[in-house]
């Protein structure tokens, strides 16, 4: 009587296991993994260090740092809700290309945003308290300001000819530091795309340093650290974000 138990037993626990892998399968997956790769541009050259560039302003320099933060995702759905992706933050510098959102649902959406920048509560957090490899944590060189409480949001330091007639050589330094809490931004890139079950997503997108740098003279507004009279020079930086942003 025991054997003829244990077996129905046995046998209803594979129908209900049958059964679950057969709604796995109409049902799909409800999730998947959406991936950016993000190209650093400079015009319509890959950017580098050590490469010799010119802004549309007709100044040449070269590369020597360029990083900045991106975060606060938020996937734009067909209906107009919105999916926020929580903790999810990005150093993008021009060595790495990919990043991941990991998991999120399927679906189609219109576009999506995320922050140049940080929110106000992490931009005041302190870095000594992340693990090395979390994109919070102290970097070398540092985005982070020793003398002020908050990261740079965007650092792009440069060499550039400074010669009257610009026949010289990139050998003058260029510090643009933008941070602070008002100078953070939001992009918005709205374009359609679907993540479909069982397929994993990649978005391929571009920022180009030249838009960046639109209407900034690097021979007289080189210097900019957020601050004091300084602080135009970031706000026109931060401004020209969004123009520089676009989708492959």
């Amino acid at each position: 009587m025991k054997t003829v138990t244990k077996n129905i037993f046995l046998a209803l626990m594979i129908v209900l296991a049958m059964s679950s892998c057969k709604k796995d399968e109409i049902m799909g997956n409800t999730k998947q993994v959406l991936d950016f790769h993000w190209h650093s541009k400079i015009g319509t050259q890959d950017a580098k260090y050590g490469v010799e560039y010119t802004t549309k302003g007709g100044v040449k320099f070269e590369l020597t740092d360029w990083r900045y933060y991106v975060s606060n995702f938020v996937l734009i759905k067909e209906d107009g809700t919105e999916y926020k992706v929580a903790d999810k933050i990005f150093l993008i510098n021009i060595a790495n290309a990919d990043y991941s959102l990991d998991s999120v649902p399927v679906g189609k959406y219109k576009g999506f945003k995320f922050y140049v920048g940080l929110d106000s509560v992490t931009n005041h957090l302190d870095p000594t308290l992340y693990a090395a490899g979390n994109p919070l944590a102290l970097q070398n060189p540092p985005i982070h300001w020793s003398w002020n409480a908050g990261y740079i949001f965007f650092k792009v330091e440069t060499l550039f000819d400074d010669s009257e007639d610009g026949t010289g050589s990139p050998d003058t330094e260029s510090f643009h530091h933008v941070g602070t809490d008002n100078l953070k931004r939001t992009i918005s890139l709205m374009e359609p795309f679907e993540i479909k079950s069982g397929s994993d997503k990649t978005i391929h997108l571009q920022m180009d340093l030249l838009e960046v740098f639109n209407n900034v003279n690097l021979k007289s507004e080189s210097v900019t650290h957020s601050f004091g009279p300084e602080a135009p020079l970031a706000k026109k930086i931060a401004d020209n974000w969004q123009s520089a942003f676009s989708l492959d």
